[in-house]
C-alpha cells in the first residue's frame, strides 16, 4: 500500500508538470533571465567570501570551482535567451463575405 506522503508527493509532482506543461513562453524567458541576474549578484558574494577566506585553514571551500560552475550555468541562460524563438506562423483566415443582405427578386 502507497504511504499518504508517497501519495502527495507524485500528487505535487504531477500538478507541477501540468503547471510548467502550460507554462507561458515569456514568463519562462522572464524567470530564467531573473535567474542569470541572481547570479550575477551571487557572484558577487562568493568574491567576497574567497577575499576573507583564509587559504591556510585545514579545510577550504573551492570558490574557483564555485564560481566556473556559476558562470557555466549563467553562460548556459543567456545563450538559451538569445537564440531567437521560432516564429509563430500565422493560420490562414477563410475570405469574409461582403454579401450581407439577400434580395428577392
Amino acid at each position: 500500500m502507497i504511504n499518504k506522503k508517497t501519495l502527495s508527493l507524485v500528487s505535487i509532482i504531477m500538478a507541477f508538470q501540468l503547471n510548467t506543461a502550460h507554462a507561458d513562453i515569456w514568463a519562462e524567458r522572464q524567470a530564467l533571465a531573473n535567474i542569470e541576474t541572481e547570479l550575477a549578484a551571487l557572484e558577487a558574494l562568493v568574491m567576497t567570501a574567497r577575499m576573507r577566506s583564509n587559504s591556510s585553514d585545514r579545510t577550504t571551500f573551492d570558490y574557483e570551482l564555485l564560481i566556473e560552475d556559476m558562470r557555466k550555468i549563467r553562460s548556459g541562460i543567456v545563450n538559451h535567451l538569445s537564440v531567437p524563438m521560432e516564429p509563430i506562423a500565422p493560420r490562414t483566415i477563410d475570405a469574409l463575405s461582403s454579401e450581407y443582405t439577400e434580395h428577392s427578386k
